[in-house]
């Protein structure tokens, strides 16, 4: 054996991680260590193996699961990698954008929540600015208030 291979736990302080992290990517032929022990069956590290490592880490930030990852690493093609990692920043804007119309939405229920605690009592006469807003028009020729009482006084 060669005495510049780093042990599992060696390996594993050096970049943050359990042993059993390590053990795992092993089974799933993530990373396989450079040399197992026959006797021991400890597992050896070569230092160059913290680039992979390095690159597993990275893609599991970018929200890639270990299958998606082995698949990637196993084709060894930087061109197949560039275009996942696009379509993972195209996924990501839009997750963004869908949260920040849901942030938006709390925000402007949290404002009408204000209003509506410090409005004056009922009957009370208040000049107030109301932001722009737009109204859907639809030609039809149905009377929906007066089917919608109809409707009220059946079901009643």
């Amino acid at each position: 054996m060669n005495n510049d291979y780093l042990s599992i736990g060696e390996m594993a302080k050096m970049n943050h991680i359990t042993v059993t992290t390590l053990r795992l990517y092993d089974e799933l032929d993530l990373l396989k260590p450079v040399y197992v022990n026959p006797e021991t069956n400890y597992r050896y590290y070569d230092i160059k193996q913290n680039a992979r490592l390095d690159l597993i880490q990275y893609m599991k930030e970018l929200q890639m699961n270990l299958k998606e990852i082995k698949e990637l690493l196993d084709k060894e093609d930087i061109n197949l990698i560039e275009a996942i990692l696009i379509k993972k920043k195209q996924q990501l804007s839009i997750q963004i954008n869908d949260l920040q119309r849901t942030k938006d939405a709390i925000s402007r229920t949290i404002y009408s929540l204000e209003r509506y605690r410090k409005s004056p009592p009922s009957g009370t006469i208040t000049l107030e600015y109301i932001d722009r807003r737009r109204i859907y028009v639809m030609h039809t020729n149905i009377n929906f208030i007066i089917n919608f009482i109809s409707n009220f006084r059946l079901s009643a």
